[in-house]
């Protein structure tokens, strides 16, 4: 019985150093070259983007799963074991003792429940798209450049009051909205945002420019980040989207440097020197 619950945990090893690489991070967020943005008065832009909510892989629901999915983050962190039996055998203990410390430690299938339920509904309620366009509409972070004529599908140019403004470059931002976690029993979890700029010149009537931002919200225990009805998922994204709102057009049209990485897995930026300090104060 001993030796199939060895085979059966080396199989799990198996699958697991398997699975596929990251992919590579986005291109930093670089700002337009200075005869590019020279003599750039107004800037219009259209948002849209997909949210991502499936959050029914989050966590161990119950011992049983704990113990599976403890062998699975214990083999993604053992080195692999020497040549032989013993080398087989001191790897198999390992993936052993990361299964009982799984399920050991793993949440009630109640608890996991009401806590993936808690974590879709809070990205399901989000209107990432509204509130992005709307705090991009009203930017004040690319300083003289006016903003104006902020649109997306449900807001179209028809709306805006200035639609009359014939903007100087059009920036055509989308966005992907999801979790990323660290750890499988009980995983800690943050708001991640992907959103890309495409800077249109209308007068040349081709794109002259393309820029990527990534912002991670802090990782919190999956149930925290649950309680409240989400409370704590429900202020990352809207921070995500105080934070992106300010650093595309600041990035762009005032900053001199491309936005650094503070990690590559997932790809993080470093937001911390945006004009408004926003993300100075966020412990991480």
């Amino acid at each position: 019985m001993r030796s199939r619950r060895l085979l059966g945990l080396a199989a799990i090893a198996a699958t697991a150093s398997a699975c596929a690489a990251p992919p590579p991070p986005p291109p930093p967020a670089t700002p337009l070259a200075e005869s590019v943005r020279r003599g750039v008065a107004s800037v219009s832009g259209d948002v849209s983007g997909r949210k991502f909510t499936d959050t029914s892989k989050l966590g161990a629901r119950g011992s049983g799963e704990g113990a599976d999915l403890g062998a699975r983050q214990a083999a993604a962190f053992l080195p692999a074991g020497g040549p032989g039996l013993i080398g087989f055998a001191v790897f198999g203990v390992g993936l052993i003792v990361g299964g009982v410390k799984g399920a050991s430690e793993a949440q009630s299938e109640d608890v996991v429940d009401q806590t993936r339920a808690a974590l879709r509904q809070a990205l399901d309620d989000a209107d990432f798209t509204e509130l992005l366009r709307l705090r991009l509409a009203s930017s004040k972070a690319a300083r003289t450049i006016e903003i104006v004529n902020v649109t997306s599908e449900a807001s179209p140019l028809a709306q805006r009051s200035n639609a009359a403004t014939s903007p100087d470059h059009m920036l055509l931002i989308e966005y992907r909205l999801g979790l990323q976690w660290e750890d499988q029993v009980n995983p800690k979890v943050g708001v991640i945002a992907v959103a890309t700029a495409r800077v249109r010149d209308p007068r040349l009537g081709r794109t002259v420019h393309d820029a990527a931002w990534v912002y991670c919200g802090t990782r919190r225990h999956f149930v925290q980040m649950a309680a409240n009805n989400g409370a704590l998922l429900r202020d990352q994204i809207d921070r995500a989207a105080a934070v992106l709102s300010e650093a595309i057009p600041f990035d762009l049209y005032v900053s001199r440097w491309p936005r650094h990485l503070v990690s590559t897995r997932p790809p993080c930026m470093d937001f911390s020197d945006l004009p408004s300090g926003i993300e100075r104060t966020v412990a991480r």
